[in-house]
């Protein structure tokens, strides 16, 4: 039987590949795409929330578009679909249908828990290079008092990618529309930070008072001290991510080893009813804190939501 579900598998896989699809595509295929304008259009008109799942696939994607990684949306797909189908596997092999559904949505979910981490460490090298950037626009603002001329001579020192959002503020005051304040609220619109916000609306007022380029100092500094607490912040929750990762490979270990010490015991656990629920349980412990460490993780510094 799992010969067959497995050769089944196979099959379907490489009818999608000589097809072109690929997990993200299927949303796109009738009749997959009218029930989903037929459910988005329900949820317009009734107010109504999106289920769990898809919130959570649509702010993965938000994620991987705002950290610069879209093009590897469908890599992530095609691997949650992948591990899925292995997780499924796994359990079918160990003859228990509820480990196998825990597990297929359990490594299903991985590559979501692997985009939270990686997009956080995104964020918090774009809060670096954005407290670097706004650092040197600042002080060369103060001492010149031209924005513009700020802007154009310190566009080489700015760290990607914060310098194409300068670059790109640059390029539309000198040959789009020289309206410097539609300008800079279009430039305060491209970054989600709400440091980033207040210096710009500051920015946006020194244009009618120039003195008030004293007060974007104020702005870079605490964003810098926010920076170093979510630092220290961070450090604790590394530990803490260490210690669960520890206490998973004791937890999932033990079961192979008290196998060896006790057979009697892993025959229950793995042959009886009450022993697949039991295990089935752990595992779906396992991806519920998984899912809320990963959560944890991401930094919630400049206004961010969680």
């Amino acid at each position: 039987m799992i010969v067959q579900i497995l050769c089944a598998l196979l099959l379907i896989a490489g009818l999608f590949l000589l097809a072109g699809i690929g997990p993200s595509d299927i949303p796109r295929i009738q009749p997959f795409r009218g029930y989903r304008e037929k459910q988005s259009h329900i949820r317009r008109i009734t107010g109504k929330p999106k289920g769990k799942i898809a919130a959570t696939v649509d702010r993965a994607n938000e994620m991987l578009t705002a950290a610069g990684m879209g093009e590897r949306i469908g890599i992530y797909a095609w691997a949650a679909a992948i591990l899925a189908a292995l997780g499924l596997l796994i359990g079918l092999v160990l003859d228990n249908i509820p480990a196998a559904l825990v597990l297929a949505v359990g490594l299903g979910f991985l590559p979501l828990i692997v985009i939270r981490i990686r997009t956080g460490d995104y964020i918090r090298s774009l809060h670096e290079k954005l407290e670097s950037a706004m650092g040197v626009v600042t002080n060369s603002y103060i001492s010149s008092g031209d924005l513009i001329g700020a802007v154009e001579s310190n566009l080489h020192l700015l760290p990607a990618p914060v310098d194409g959002v300068f670059r790109q503020f640059y390029t539309e005051t000198q040959l789009i529309d020289s309206d410097v304040v539609k300008a800079l609220g279009r430039m305060r619109r491209r970054i989600n930070n709400r440091y980033w916000r207040d210096w710009c609306d500051v920015l946006i007022q020194c244009q009618r008072d120039r003195q008030l380029r004293f007060a974007l100092s104020g702005i870079v500094s605490r964003l810098g001290e926010m920076r170093r607490l979510q630092m220290e912040t961070d450090t604790t929750i590394r530990k803490q991510m260490g210690d669960y990762i520890i206490t998973v490979m004791i937890v999932l270990g033990s079961i192979p080893l008290m196998g060896a010490m006790l057979p009697d015991w892993y025959a229950m656990l793995t042959t009886t009813p009450a022993g697949k629920i039991t295990l089935s349980i752990i595992l779906a412990a396992v991806l519920v804190t998984a899912i809320w460490v990963a959560q944890l993780y991401r930094p919630v510094e400049g206004g961010e939501k969680r």
